[in-house]
């Protein structure tokens, strides 16, 4: 008896061992753990798990169901389902799943909890293991890639990525809208520029070696520009597996900058043109003055020169309208080129065709050759028709065919011809007016007007006379250096209706027969002696002579200019305060004062 009294306590000692290595490793699982019997009481928990749900051990084993630590009504329902489905149909039932503990204190806490039967009983193990932070940091990647994605849609620029191979595997809204398709299976030299072969500036080798590459690039098929910035995407091993690539579109920044150069290109172009043009100071391809109106001129020449608009220049008579005319010529890059000038008046309304146009052999009686015509002869150059308002009308719409590109035919010929002239024209007249009267059609004025010079006449720019004096009297070889100041004075006086070309004229005869006559407006002549005619010439003092000499002309050149005293002292060439003093010296006296 005693016997197997001592062996039941055996037994009963193995089982407790055994009770108790079973709770140590349930203790230690590291997990929080617990045995749930069928009606969901708690049977047995660890520690762990008291620590996790704020419960004592105590309060838990035997006392508490787990669905009072599920914090949410539709995961308690789920997992209340899953309790009983396991129990009836194991597999049907998932082991793993999460769900958000509410511990003592009300806290939550997400759970990755992992659930099996224990074989042979209906009771079940859990083991709940807190993955809060890896939980909180998912959601808040999932809010920055929701974020990203918004930024990333929302993009006015294109953004897709590539692998090795080229192909596309994304694109954002953007350039899905822009491609007319979201399909990606493309490579990007097709999907995105719709080129054949690669584009020229691709550093995709570049990109694989893990640099980042940003560049200013065009596209190929619509030349637009873009800002282009791609850069490597890591795979496992630190490893590059694809390219993202970025393009803003810059075309207008890219064009307006483009301008920029070029313009700074054609300012330098024309800043060295101007320095060479004027030489020595005097004037500008061969045009004397460096008044403020010439300056403005220049200024327009220059303008002109830079560009292949038509250019309509106008003036008086003898303002040097061929002089400009030529010089838009010369600056330009026709310059190398013929450089013909025709008057429109010269030429006989039935020879207006054949002179422009010219003629083929055979085309009338006396035609038994080839001949040019004007516009043959201005082929990548400059034609001057200068007074265009004497073009006959019934010409100016032949003309006009030219000038919009449909070319002409030589009389007698049967071959389109299509010149490249720049026209450059001329007038004294009131093409407005002649528009309004018919002698003038619209559409031709508007096709030559479209850069207007303006030559202001000589009584204008006065200022300009001495160096006008200074480039006759050296291109006529006159042997006098200068003028004396009465014929200076004359000079200036004078309003010059003929402007240079009467200017030169009357110097050229003063030259000549050391007299200077000039033609006032009534066309009558005005004589002056290089000495005014003095009167009393005898045995008078040196002094008093000159003395009278200088009151007589001083006092002439005071009513050329109704005795301005400012335009005087300008004409004598001295101060305002030295006229004073000689008025006052001399007693010179204004009549009726």
């Amino acid at each position: 008896m005693s016997g197997h009294f001592e062996g039941l306590i055996d037994k009963t000692h193995t089982l407790e061992k055994e009770l108790n290595r079973y709770r140590a490793v349930f203790d230690n699982t590291g997990a929080g753990t617990i045995i749930s019997e069928s009606d969901m009481t708690i049977s047995l928990a660890n520690e762990e798990f008291a620590r996790m749900s704020g419960y004592s051990r105590a309060d838990i084993e035997g006392k508490m169901k787990w669905t009072r630590v599920v914090a949410l009504p539709e995961e308690r329902e789920k997992m209340i389902r899953f309790h009983n489905t396991r129990r009836k149909c194991p597999e049907q039932a998932p082991r793993n799943y999460e769900f958000t503990l509410k511990d003592k204190n009300n806290s939550h806490k997400h759970i990755l909890a992992r659930v099996d039967m224990i074989p042979g009983t209906d009771k079940s193990v859990g083991s709940f293991i807190d993955v809060t932070p890896m939980a909180r940091a998912r959601e808040e990647i999932k809010q920055s890639e929701s974020r990203l994605r918004s930024i990333v849609e929302a993009f006015e620029g294109f953004i897709y990525i590539c692998g090795p191979d080229r192909r596309v595997t994304y694109v954002n809204q953007t350039l899905a809208a822009f491609t007319g398709s979201p399909n990606a299976d493309l490579p990007c030299h097709k999907k995105i520029f719709n080129s054949d072969t690669p584009c020229a500036w691709c550093s995709l080798e570049a990109i694989f070696e893990g640099k980042t590459i940003k560049q200013e690039v065009q596209c190929p098929d619509s030349g637009r520009w873009y800002y282009a910035v791609s850069t490597p995407i890591y795979g496992p091993g630190h490893r590059v597996t694809r390219q993202q690539t970025v393009l803003m579109d810059i075309h207008e920044r890219k064009q307006a900058e483009m301008d920029i150069k070029a313009r700074e290109s054609l300012l330098h172009k024309e800043n060295k043109k101007l320095r060479a043009a004027l030489g020595k100071g005097t004037g500008f391809c061969g045009i004397v003055g460096q008044s403020r109106a010439m300056l403005e001129v220049y200024e327009l020449i220059l303008r002109a020169a830079m560009t292949h608009v038509n250019v309509i220049i106008y003036g008086e008579s003898g303002t040097g309208k061929e002089l400009v005319a030529r010089a838009v010529h010369t600056m330009s890059d026709r310059s190398s080129n013929r450089f013909v000038p025709v008057h429109c008046g010269a030429i006989p309304p039935n020879l207006m065709e054949s002179e422009f146009f010219g003629v083929r052999k055979g085309a009338f009686t006396g035609a038994d050759q080839n001949r040019s015509g004007l516009l043959d002869l201005a082929h990548k150059g400059t034609l001057f028709l200068d007074e265009l308002g004497e073009m006959d009308p019934n010409f100016q719409v032949k003309l006009l065919r030219v000038l919009e590109g449909a070319g002409f035919m030589p009389v007698g010929g049967r071959e389109i011809q299509t010149p490249d002239i720049r026209i450059v024209a001329a007038t004294n007249q009131d093409l407005n007016r002649q528009v309004k009267t018919g002698e003038m059609r619209e559409d031709f004025f508007y096709r030559i007007h479209i850069l207007p010079i303006y030559l202001p006449p000589l009584r204008e720019r006065k200022e300009d006379i001495p160096l006008l004096i200074t480039h006759f009297l050296k291109k006529h070889h006159a042997k006098t250096q200068g003028l004396p100041g009465h014929v200076m004075a004359a000079l200036q006086a004078h309003d010059w209706p003929g402007n240079v070309r009467e200017f030169e004229n009357t110097l050229q005869r003063y030259i000549n027969l050391d007299s200077l006559e000039i033609l006032d407006t009534g066309s009558r002549t005005q004589a002056y002696s290089p000495v005014p005619p003095m009167e009393g010439r005898g045995d008078a003092p040196l002094k008093s002579v000159l003395n009278r000499f200088e009151k007589a002309y001083i006092t002439g050149i005071l009513e050329q200019h109704q005795w301005n005293r400012k335009a005087t002292a300008k004409a004598l060439s001295i101060g305002r305060k030295t006229l004073y003093m000689k008025i006052q010296h001399l007693g010179i006296q204004r009549p009726g004062r």
